[in-house]
């Protein structure tokens, strides 16, 4: 199952677009307002419950899992730190501010993620990537 909650609204949404139902169709079904359905397509409002019932109207099976957080390596931490000061160095940032700038763009999530590859290129190269991931997912060109 999707992490996100707009994910988890956008697959309700095409769910509901394949059984050729409209919102308030859906609403009927599930009990509440086309509003809310469109609120829930566009990930606000989701709860268990809500998951639940849209999941019996739309006749499909969630499922939630939960695992056991993974241990990090502290040569991807190490890796992390260096990347992150060069690039708020690179950028004018401060540390913190080049860590927010990173977190909210996904560009550390993408350097960790991609670890394997990353760190066999030059710390240049990783803050350029990041700041590649950043911009395409809505940062600023900085």
């Amino acid at each position: 199952m999707a992490a996100r909650f707009d994910e988890i609204g956008a697959l309700f949404l095409k769910r509901r677009k394949e059984l050729g139902l409209t919102q308030r169709e859906l609403g009927e079904r599930v009990g509440v307002s086309k509003t809310e359905i469109s609120k829930i397509e566009n990930g606000r409002g989701i709860t268990f419950a809500t998951i639940e019932k849209l999941s019996k109207a739309l006749d499909v099976r969630a499922e939630i899992e939960l695992r056991p957080a993974t241990a990090v390596d502290g040569d991807v931490v190490h890796y992390i730190v260096m990347s992150l000061g060069l690039f708020a160095r690179r950028h004018g940032l401060t540390k913190r501010e080049a860590c927010n700038y990173l977190s909210r763009y996904r560009g550390l999530e993408f350097a960790i993620a991609n670890y394997e590859a990353e760190h066999q290129l030059s710390l240049d190269e990783c803050v350029d990537d990041m700041a590649a991931i950043c911009h395409r997912n809505g940062g600023l060109v900085i």
